[in-house]
């Protein structure tokens, strides 16, 4: 982890260099003079600390930091602000613009490397605890992943036996055209042959007429397309299945932000969840056009999965000879875009309904759940600047809200 100083007075930035080489531990000091260039050695070096002065030329430190600040991919980044500065205004508009420290000008030694020592910390302590959460949250996927291994097992299988069975009557189908081939290229060469006698070749012509009534040729050529096609439809179906499998189940630090339709990703949820609620559930889908979302896509799957798997087992508790409704609805309000998930089980205890989405707490049985399903889901939610909310009364169900950010096109 480097340690960035910015400040345009090169005596400023020596004195820092000095004190952090003798008593810091790092990876390397980096130096700046133009904040201008800030935000190039950021992309471009691993940076987890910035001392930054307030006072430069072309572009001041709080403007810098509020552009640093805007960058979801700098929140980790630990920012001590160094100036001579020292009114009320200015401390006020450095924290509020997200700085995390500040150090005064002229360097006190002492005081300096405590703050830039308790800065390293953190961040280290950031990296330790988000290398913990991704950890977390791949767990839990393959959790997941076990709880619904029968029942994906089962989706697989469904379409794999249809599809072996219509490879075994094509097959036989396509044995049964050989021999009709055949016999016509046979009727071909007799025809074609000027010493063949009229009469044989009649003889020949029946031989044909009757093998084709024999194999029923009409009813092969018929069906051999809709078997083609169902074989076609099994296998997309399977594709589908294992991709959607493959991007749950992918590590939480493959993370790839791009927009994605939240429509498509749950499609990819039920896909996963299929066997788990079609024997639980009627699933009504009511999914209007909604902008797109900047997430990762098989991140957004287990927060669908995670709420839709709750929601599955939450109606089959509850035994009914009946099938419960789970209603999901998908639509844009002003710059969000909504995913409303709503069941009919029996809802959410009063005493129980602000600690829903607090890790490790759950209603299961011991050892019926890990407790991190719906908090991992909740963080994945906040990291993307969204919101997931729930609402449930005893006896009447539950809905749970994820609304996040849109992503509008480029005008």
């Amino acid at each position: 982890m480097k340690i960035l100083v910015v400040d345009d007075d090169k005596f400023n930035l020596m004195i820092a260099k000095d004190l952090l080489e003798d008593q810091l531990e790092h990876s390397g000091i980096l130096l700046c003079r133009n904040p201008l260039e800030v935000m190039d050695l950021l992309a471009s070096e691993e940076i987890g600390v910035v001392l930054l002065d307030i006072v430069m030329p072309h572009l001041d430190g709080i403007s810098l930091l509020q552009q640093i600040r805007s960058k979801p991919q700098y929140d980790d980044l630990q920012i001590i602000m160094f100036s001579a500065v020292t009114d009320h205004d200015s401390f006020q508009r450095c924290f509020e613009s997200g700085a995390n420290d500040y150090v005064s000008k002229p360097i006190n030694p002492p005081e300096f490397i405590a703050r830039m020592r308790a800065a390293v910390k953190m961040r280290n302590n950031v990296k330790n605890f988000k290398a913990t959460q991704a950890y977390l949250a791949q767990t839990e996927k393959l959790v997941s992943i076990g709880e619904l291994a029968a029942g994906v097992a089962h989706e697989i299988n469904n379409p794999l036996g249809f599809v072996g069975s219509n490879l075994g009557t094509i097959t036989r189908y396509l044995q049964t055209l050989e021999q009709y081939i055949n016999s016509c290229r046979e009727l071909g060469r007799q025809i074609g042959d000027s010493q063949v006698a009229r009469e044989e070749l009649a003889a020949r012509q029946q031989q044909v007429d009757a093998l084709a009534q024999k194999i029923n040729l009409e009813y092969v050529l018929s069906d051999l397309k809709p078997v083609i096609e169902e074989s076609r439809e099994g296998v997309v179906r399977i594709e589908k299945i294992v991709r959607s499998l493959r991007n749950f189940a992918r590590s939480s630090l493959d993370e790839e932000v791009l927009p994605n339709s939240m429509e498509q990703i749950l499609d990819e949820a039920l896909q996963i969840l299929q066997n788990e609620i079609k024997y639980v559930a009627t699933v009504e889908k009511d999914c209007q056009p909604a902008e797109l979302v900047a997430c990762d896509k098989g991140q957004l799957v287990q927060v669908l999965v995670n709420v839709l798997h709750n929601a599955a087992q939450a109606i089959k508790a509850q035994a009914k000879d009946h099938l419960g409704t789970i209603r999901i609805e998908i639509y844009s309000e002003e710059a969000s875009t909504i995913c409303r998930i709503t069941d009919n089980g029996p809802g959410i205890k009063p005493e129980h309904l602000r600690r829903v989405f607090d890790p490790f707490f759950t209603t299961k049985d011991v050892g019926s759940g890990t407790g991190l399903g719906l908090s991992i889901a909740y963080g994945i939610v906040k990291k993307y600047g969204g919101e997931m909310l729930v609402d449930s009364e005893w006896g009447a169900g539950a809905r749970f809200t994820i609304k996040l950010p849109a992503v509008r096109p480029a005008s």
